[in-house]
């Protein structure tokens, strides 16, 4: 039977089409958690968020500003964010107790984000860092743990940050004498430190990226220079070393995830079939079980020689190699789950690093005053070292005590925030500052916003939990009129005898975050940045920039990296 197209039937269909789609709609428009603060127009778009923030990070090169932003905008200490079509909203916190407290005390109804797999799985399949706090986890925290042993970091670590950042020293006095006075850039050369310190302290050989630069530079008496002494010199660059390459490719490669709408899936699929990443990816594990393997070698005739540790695979094989004996099973040194530790210490302990290094020489260079008081402490503390005319020793520096570097590194990270949030999700129904969170939902906790570097939201204190209420006095505030300046001398108390000492409870900070999940190589970072920061600011003076080469815009990648990071360099 055929069915006669009039304009009744027509304009039939039109409504049904027209219904669907309105349904369509309705079915994938944002759905607001109640009583949680969002933006309004947010909640209208399917996209929900994503339009303004994208707009943000293309005009900017930002994210975390954007959501620092929204949070004064709302005025509000907790709002939601719609990311995900047909996704749970987002729930973002600024507010330093009560992120404190759902890290530390709250662990029975927060863990690890699910988003944390999504991004860090695909390359990391046997790392704990996107683990639930299970048994698993636990078991393979206890297979690394020596690994920020007093004994590692200070025998093998610590030697190997100093070793490698001389190179560092003599590079950058080399392109300092090169350019006459005039700036060069220096954030490459940070991260080729951390990449040569790291890959040493956890496989045992150099890379020599710095030395790759060094033996270029050395060859030129002069290098093209601009007529101003405002100008940036750029130098010649020799290639990177294929381990430098393919480290970097593979940690960069989580950018892809943290940009993608299908993390895991754009992940894997970058993984498997970008020639690059493929590369990469064999280089890595070609070098890893050599690694392994020279290291088994070393200790299957004596499980017992802690002399012969040298790097992280060293101690982890033999620490492998004592638990088969004592379990009274076959030693398995090569698995994935060491592989990918292994690997995950590595990309830890130099990718923030460098980050916050970056920013550290920024702050040195843009406050000068700072940077004097910085010498001079470290000098007065280091009397051998400042007698004889020599660097301290990554010993000495180590167990010196050195307030005013302490606060410096603190005040660095309050306003670096490297890593500007810290995520977890709700494993139950539950209330933060009064409001329902329903389990499942990711909770964004903001390190870079008011209670840390703005003016902290007015909170009734009955909205808090009683474990947060009980935290209240545990740190101090800042005030408000000087909150937003850089001052390392906030962190510094002076006792009835005029003894200086480091508070690092003095107010809001969440550098490495609290609790269970808090970051497992904090010590590791605590000693990269005293040792490289003290090497640095001994060795020269880091004079003004003009301003065009001395922006403090940040680009959100894998970490909170600097736009712009050059130096000019002179004696100290």
């Amino acid at each position: 039977m055929d069915v006669q197209m009039t304009p009744y039937n027509l304009g039939l269909a039109a409504c049904a089409l027209l219904a669907v789609g309105v349904l369509v709609r309705f079915y994938m428009l944002p759905r607001p958690i109640p009583g949680i603060p969002y933006h309004k127009a947010s909640a209208k778009r399917i996209l929900g968020d994503m339009p303004d923030l994208i707009k943000y990070r293309g005009e900017t090169k930002e994210i975390w500003g954007y959501i620092r932003q929204l949070a004064i905008d709302l005025d509000t200490p907790i709002f939601q964010m719609f990311m995900r079509p047909l996704g749970k909203p987002w729930v973002v916190i600024t507010d330093f107790r009560e992120s404190a407290d759902i890290q530390q005390n709250r662990q029975n109804e927060f863990d690890r984000s699910t988003f944390i797999k999504e991004v860090f799985g695909p390359l990391l399949p046997g790392n704990h860092v996107w683990m639930q706090s299970n048994d698993e986890f636990r078991a393979h925290r206890h297979l690394i743990r020596d690994t920020m042993s007093p004994g590692f970091l200070g025998n093998v670590v610590g030697p190997a940050i100093h070793e490698s950042t001389q190179e560092l020293l003599k590079l950058w006095k080399r392109k300092s004498q090169l350019a006459e006075g005039r700036p060069f850039q220096a954030d490459k050369d940070i991260i080729r430190n951390l990449v040569d310190v790291i890959i040493k302290a956890t496989f045992g050989f150099y890379v020599g990226a710095i030395a790759a630069q060094a033996t270029n530079i050395a060859q030129y008496d002069k290098v093209e220079v601009p007529s101003s002494k405002e100008e940036a010199v750029v130098f010649p660059a020799a290639d990177d070393p294929e381990a430098y390459t393919s480290v970097r490719l593979l940690v960069d490669s989580l950018e892809i995830a943290m940009r993608s709408p299908l993390p895991r899936q754009h992940l894997q699929f970058a993984l498997g079939w970008y020639p690059s990443l493929v590369k990469a990816r064999k280089w890595n594990e070609d070098m890893m079980g050599r690694r392994l393997d020279n290291a088994w070698k070393t200790f299957s005739a004596n499980t017992e020689a802690d002399d012969q540790v040298k790097s992280a695979v060293d101690l982890l094989v033999q620490r492998e190699a004592q638990m088969a004996k004592r379990e009274g099973r076959d030693v398995m040194y090569d698995t994935r789950v060491i592989r990918d530790e292994l690997f995950g210490f590595f990309a830890a302990g130099h990718e923030t690093t460098s980050t916050t290094i970056c920013w550290a020489v920024k702050y040195l260079t843009q406050h000068q005053e700072v940077q004097r008081k910085l010498r001079a402490g470290l000098r007065a503390a280091h009397k051998r070292a400042a007698t004889e005319g020599d660097l301290p020793t990554a010993h000495e520096i180590v167990k010196t005590d050195v307030p005013y570097l302490d606060a410096f590194i603190e005040e660095n990270h309050r306003w670096a925030t490297s890593i500007p949030a810290v995520i977890r999700i709700a494993t139950k129904d539950t209330v933060v500052l009064g409001h329902h969170v329903p389990m499942g939902t990711d909770v964004f906790m903001l390190n870079n916003g008011p209670s840390f570097q703005t003016k902290a939201f007015e909170i009734d204190e009955h909205k808090r939990s009683q474990t947060s209420q009980d935290f209240k006095d545990k740190y101090g505030n800042w005030e408000d009129d000087d909150i937003g300046n850089f001052r390392p001398e906030r962190w510094l108390v002076e006792d009835e005898k005029g003894n200086v000492s480091f508070n690092p409870k003095a107010g809001p900070i969440l550098p490495y975050g609290f609790g269970l999940r808090g970051c497992f190589g904090t010590k590791l970072a605590v000693l990269e940045l005293k040792v490289i920061i003290t090497m640095i600011a001994w060795s020269f003076d880091m004079q003004p920039l003009p301003d065009h080469l001395n922006s403090f815009k940040a680009d959100d990648t894998n970490t909170h990296r600097v736009q712009q990071c050059y130096l000019r360099l002179a004696d100290p």
